[in-house]
């Protein structure tokens, strides 16, 4: 997730998250999971105090003739400063929904080709028109 710099698990349901903020700067915060049902369901919820009020789950469900995993992904995210915030947040574009779309695409393409593709390295040419 591009937007995370750093994930800790400090033991086996709480874990201290550290994400980008949106012009350089970054937040911090503890988290606890509050319903695990492995191969089905996670749960989690940001601690009291924390500098990001977020909860959120995913749920994990067999796709129709055993071809995989369908992620049902649910996340609350109050972002530090509120609306304001969230409002210069959209206008720069950094919009957090957008971002989690893009990185579970990007998961699944990693998990479904073993690598996320990349143009990185290859040569560019113009038109010779």
């Amino acid at each position: 997730m591009r937007h995370l710099s750093e994930v800790e698990v400090l033991n086996e349901t709480q874990s201290r998250w550290v994400a980008k903020g949106p012009i350089g700067g970054s937040f911090e915060w503890h988290a606890e999971i509050i319903n695990d049902h492995p191969n089905e369901l996670i749960a989690w919820r940001s601690l009291p105090g924390a500098s990001v009020d977020s909860a959120g789950s995913v749920r994990f469900e067999r796709a129709p003739h055993g071809r995989g995993t369908i992620l049902h992904v649910s996340l609350k995210y109050d972002p530090p400063g509120g609306k304001a915030a969230a409002t210069v947040t959209r206008w720069l574009h950094l919009d957090l929904e957008k971002q989690i779309e893009a990185d579970l695409r990007r998961f699944r393409t990693i998990v479904e080709a073993g690598e996320a593709p990349s143009t990185r390295g290859q040569p560019r040419g113009t038109c010779g028109h």
